[in-house]
């Protein structure tokens, strides 16, 4: 221990708050956290006092996780907290400070005669890493959706003024390229027909700048889903391109493909393997997830290319190379002002491991390669006022009891806001976990498929009065679970990324048919390019009620509701305004695989056996168990009733006049939906307040029609209480 950490903690103060004793540690910037929270475990020992470690105002930069176990519980009337000392600001940085005096010109020719645009030449600045011991950066690998190597951890990565930096790419994000083609892509040229005419619509609205895409898939190489089972990557397809930007890149394996080359949702990260100029061909060095190109729901294929010294041109733009220890950037605006992280942690910042009664409140965390916080088995703990930004595989993890994530800020993350999982499937004993009252934006830049703000996994969480936004995808995805509830959110500005697949709150929980209970109520749902609420793969008794939808959906059958598949499904007291069409019931194929799945919910609960059971509570599980015939499952009844339809500047889909409603299964119970025809008595629809006032006609036209708590949606003005 140092003298200075041992002189500051032997500032230690018991003191009475009311009939509770507080123990206080006191901790600055050059001391040890870790040290300080084993300083409170042997306190604890021969204690029962609350415990608070208070942070000194300052930068604390993190080299290995800080870990509370067991053995630093507190207790419900005496807890663990973690907090600055008051009024003072603490921020935590998972990486390297680098001062802005270490970056300097490049002197090296050979270097600067490399990039593509000359005038960056004068721009380029760089910094000796190895010179200041820093030594550890990680290493760019191949991953993507339903292909992420096990236990990868992601390379270090640039942040300047708590925004991060951009790997050296091309095109440039917001640059509109001459080889974005917006066309719906076919294997073979000939005209489009059918639903591909439908999507080209969507298309022809779509704007991907940044965005390259293909003009024929050579060789779909390899299926990864196949060739994984016999433990190997398999060989990469090749697909032909309009360009030959790559005769300026010299070190082509180390270069990586981002972007989506076959189904629409099959996001992937490649490494490039070999370029043919002549040909403007580029192979790929790994497989694709059903092959390159491949499937029924290729759209539009889009990608561009990261890790490329030469294509240095952009302020914020930045490459390192490894063997030398060289990090070259081209500095932004804000350059000289700072903080200038290189995000070098490698597990989680905080890592709460069956720990009960800790409270983490008004940190700042700041950059990793990890995660924020990662609660496993932990149980009441309070994550509260905290910033946690920059952590690329995600915000915080939180698997246990009574965890509560409330009045923080979650962004800039590369994967999930915040996963919530726990509770048991045996007892339906719910996990009692929340995420409440936070913001949560500006996610899933490093895993662009299927990691939303929220993901929710496991028995009784809730996600209430949250502002999800800003996102590649989905805003909450819905997994496994069972006694769901979100509540009072506002959802809005996503999908940015993926333009053809998904909804802002996406559940899916047909395979395992006994996952019921999940209650999607009274959210806005706002500005959204695809489905709001989106039951995908025969999902089960979903209660969708009291939401406002505006300006959600496309033409091209993304209404604000979309149940594809799934029955028991009750759909009512919405309102929808301005979206192409309030709900529809799709039809997933008739396929018998589905069998092996349900046939397990039949034999566990089936004759009777559900009385027996925690799950007898839920009458629509009881109704799917009296199914008999095939079709009664492929093609079962959901309801849609009592939802105000108000569309005054948005066209409806022609197949869903005049209510709004689409019924592709000829099963759906649909009735007492109202498309009004002039303003139904919203406060002040110009200035999007959906309120309804007391007169409005919907309670004439729909008895009883409850009115919307609009007022309610969305964060709070004063925080939420522990």
């Amino acid at each position: 221990m140092s003298p200075r950490f041992t002189a500051t903690l032997c500032l230690l103060l018991s003191f009475a708050s009311g009939s509770q004793a507080v123990h206080t540690i006191q901790v600055g910037p050059g001391d040890s956290l870790q040290r300080a929270i084993e300083k409170a475990r042997q306190h604890r020992q021969a204690n029962d006092e609350a415990i608070e470690i208070r942070l000194r105002g300052g930068q604390y930069q993190i080299s290995r996780s800080i870990v509370l176990t067991a053995a630093d519980s507190g207790k419900a009337e005496a807890p663990l907290t973690i907090s600055p000392v008051d009024g003072e600001r603490v921020t935590l940085f998972g990486g390297k400070l680098l001062r802005p005096e270490w970056f300097k010109p490049v002197q090296d020719r050979t270097f600067l005669d490399r990039l593509v645009e000359p005038t960056a030449q004068t721009k380029v600045l760089v910094v000796d890493l190895r010179a200041h011991g820093i030594t550890e950066y990680g290493k760019l690998a191949p991953h993507g959706w339903s292909m992420e190597p096990r236990n990868r951890v992601p390379p270090a990565f640039l942040s300047i003024g708590g925004k991060r930096m951009t790997l050296a790419r091309w095109p440039n994000a917001d640059v509109e390229s001459p080889y974005m083609v917006y066309r719906h892509y076919l294997p073979q040229e000939r005209k489009l027909r059918g639903y591909e005419l439908t999507v080209q619509k969507i298309i022809d609205r779509v704007r991907l700048p940044g965005e390259v895409t293909y003009a024929q898939v050579i060789d779909p190489g390899d299926k990864f889903s196949e060739m994984r089972r016999q433990g190997k990557v398999g060989r990469g397809g090749t697909i032909r391109v309009d360009f030959d930007r790559m005769k300026h890149w010299q070190n082509i394996r180390d270069i990586y493909l981002d972007g989506v080359l076959s189904s629409t949702w099959e996001w992937t990260y490649n490494q490039l393997a070999s370029v043919d100029i002549a040909r403007r061909t580029i192979t790929l060095a790994r497989a694709e997830l059903n092959g390159l190109g491949q499937g029924e729901s290729v759209r539009l294929p889009h990608f561009h290319f990261q890790n490329i010294p030469e294509e240095l041109d952009a302020p914020g733009e930045y490459y390192i190379d490894r063997s030398e220890g060289l990090l070259y950037l081209i500095p932004p605006a804000n350059f000289a002002a700072g903080p200038i992280v290189l995000a070098t942690l490698a597990e989680p910042m905080i890592a709460i491991r069956r720990a009960a009664h800790i409270r983490l409140r008004g940190l700042t965390l700041d950059s990793g390669r990890a995660l924020g916080i990662s609660v496993m088995g932990g149980n009441n703990v309070l994550i509260d006022r905290c910033e946690i930004a920059n952590f690329v595989a995600g915000g915080v993890t939180a698997r246990g009891r009574a965890i509560r994530i409330a009045n923080s800020r979650i962004h800039g993350t590369g994967g999930h806001g915040v996963h919530l999982g726990g509770g048991d499937f045996r007892t339906l004993n719910p996990a009692g976990n929340e995420v409440v009252n936070c913001e949560i934006h500006d996610f899933g830049w490093d895993q662009k498929s299927q990691l939303p703000g929220v993901m929710i996994d496991g028995v009784g969480h809730r996600v209430a009065h949250c502002n999800i936004h800003d996102g590649p995808h989905f805003a909450i995805r819905v997994r496994t679970c069972n006694d769901v509830v979100i509540e009072y959110n506002e959802i809005h500005d996503l999908p940015k990324y993926h333009k053809f697949d998904g909804g802002a709150l996406y559940i899916f929980t047909g395979p395992r048919a006994e996952s019921r209970g999940i209650v999607i109520r009274h959210n806005y749902f706002h500005d959204i390019p695809t489905i709001g609420v989106y039951p995908d793969n025969f999902s089960w008794g979903i209660v969708i009620h009291g939401n406002v939808f505006a300006n959600v959906g496309v033409l091209a059958s993304r209404p604000a509701v979309c149940v594809n598949g799934g029955g028991e499904c009750r759909t009512f007291n919405n309102v929808m305004v301005n979206c192409p069409m309030v709900y529809q019931q799709g039809t997933r194929p008739k396929e018998g695989r589905w069998f092996t799945h349900w046939n397990k919910t039949r034999e566990k609960f089936g004759d009777g056996r559900i009385e027996n059971t925690p799950y007898r509570k839920y009458p629509d599980l009881k109704l799917w168990l009296a199914k008999q015939e095939p079709d009664e499952f492929f093609r079962p009844t959901s309801h849609v009733y009592r939802n105000l339809f108000y569309s005054p500047t948005v066209a409806m889909v022609p197949g869903a006049r005049p209510h709004g409603v689409q019924d592709k299964s000829r099963r759906l119970d649909a009735h007492d939906n109202w498309p009004a025809a002039g303003d139904p008595g919203f406060v002040d629809i110009a200035g999007r307040d959906f309120t309804l006032k007391p007169d409005a006609g919907v309670f004439r036209k729909l008895p009883g029609f409850e009115p919307i708590q609009f007022e309610s949606m969305g964060l709070l003005k004063t925080p939420v209480g522990p």
